[in-house]
């Protein structure tokens, strides 16, 4: 007995399957809403998710910075206003090293300068500039880093983050704690 009311269930399931599979709108036009909201999630969850874990083109250029000056500590990163470049300061030793970075991952050197208090502040500092604009992105998903600077300002340094939106307008001016 049991087993015919399994084989009834199983054949009615499978009935209303292939009476589902088989009925179709003749109506196009009109959206599966349930497919498109998962589509929109699915999308916000996976921006939100690149920017949390480094989307940013910023870490693209800090990759390549680091690639050629493993031992290096960034203490500057400004984003061009009219292209994908970036200037980034990097500290090698006792001397600071100007870089320019291309979206592609080219490292150009524009110069370099013996001791700088900028040597001090790197030594000194214990949050990376990829962890401070991490955490800024964190805070503020929608934004793109303009500009990261290690900063000492009455003995307390300090990372002063400026990110922008999509239109590159200014978006929020943040200090989080280098140490």
């Amino acid at each position: 007995m049991t087993s015919r009311h399994i084989l009834a269930a199983g054949i009615t399931v499978s009935a209303a399957l292939f009476l589902g599979a088989c009925t179709g709108s003749d109506d196009a036009s009109t959206p599966d809403t349930a497919t498109a909201t998962d589509e929109t999630s699915t999308a916000t969850e996976t921006t939100v998710a690149d920017r949390q874990t480094g989307d940013d083109p910023v870490f693209g250029a800090i990759d390549a910075v680091l690639a050629q000056h493993g031992d290096g500590i960034i203490v500057d990163i400004d984003r061009e206003d009219d292209r994908e470049t970036y200037d980034i300061d990097v500290v090698v030793g006792n001397e600071v090293i100007e870089l320019e970075v291309d979206s592609d991952g080219t490292v150009r050197e524009d110069e370099r300068e013996g001791e700088d208090e900028d040597v001090v502040k790197a030594q000194a500092a214990t949050v990376t500039a990829a962890e401070a604009i991490r955490d800024a992105l964190n805070q503020h998903p929608d934004g793109i880093l303009d500009q990261a600077e290690l900063d000492e300002d009455d003995g307390v340094l300090r990372w002063k983050i400026e990110l922008d939106d999509a239109d590159r307008k200014d978006l929020v001016e943040l200090e989080l704690p280098a140490n």
